[in-house]
């Protein structure tokens, strides 16, 4: 688990408490007051201003009941439990010691390699924010209660969380892309490391769901002028 988290907290993303205790907010208030990043606020909001004023949207406290589960780790503790800029800056200064080994050893090139890694994986998932709760861009495959879309460009640059509407339908699925052509490298790795035994309770979506968002994304683009387009009357 630490391996897999050391990821994303190599990648700029912070404190793992601090991180799915956003998250976790978002989901219970998508696109409505108190949302932390939804572009209702302003594109701008949704894409990085967000991170600078969580605390008004969010309270140490409320995050902290919002993760009892990692809340019980020492280390995730230590790493950051609140949204005080402490834990961005400890993120922050572990993330540049560890760049410097990575040229120590690897040089500059490998340096360079690994800090264009970073910007793709820090802004992909920024834009998931930003533009995979746009109206008018990509697909809707399921009617959820928020406005979240699937966006191929976001689906491909952030390994399958692009396809952001299948996520809000099935929050802890696995996988996010449902149909054979929404790419998910994320849910490709998942399913090696189940075959391998190094993961176990992996959810998937149910199969209902799967063949729906075939159905629909099939109806949305059909040159059949008289299919019924159920993407659009879903909005």
């Amino acid at each position: 688990m630490y391996f897999i988290v050391s990821g994303g907290y190599l990648g700029l993303m912070g404190s793992p408490i601090v991180w799915v205790g956003v998250h976790r907010l978002h989901h219970q208030k998508s696109d409505v007051d108190g949302d932390p990043h939804s572009p209702k606020d302003g594109f701008k909001h949704a894409l990085y201003e967000w991170m600078f004023d969580m605390r008004s949207v969010q309270s140490d406290e409320e995050m902290r009941a919002q993760v009892p589960d990692l809340m019980a780790d020492p280390l995730f503790r230590k790493l950051g439990d609140d949204h005080s800029p402490w834990q961005a800056q400890l993120c922050l200064g572990l993330c540049i010691v560890f760049r410097v080994i990575i040229w120590a050893v690897l040089g500059p090139i490998g340096l360079a390699a690994n800090i264009f890694a970073t910007a793709t994986i820090f802004w992909s998932t920024q834009l998931v924010n930003a533009v995979c709760h746009l109206p008018n861009v990509g697909y809707r495959s399921h009617n959820t209660r928020e406005q979240s879309r699937n966006v191929w460009f976001v689906g491909l640059l952030a390994l399958g969380e692009g396809w952001h509407n299948n996520h809000h339908a099935v929050p802890k699925s696995a996988r996010h892309g449902m149909a054979w052509y929404e790419v998910d490298v994320t849910w490709y790795a998942v399913w090696l490391l189940e075959k391998l035994g190094l993961a176990k309770a992996v959810i998937r979506p149910p199969k209902s769901l799967q063949r729906k968002a075939v159905e629909s994304v099939e109806s949305a683009f059909s040159f059949d002028t008289g299919a019924e387009h159920i993407l659009v009357k879903q909005e």
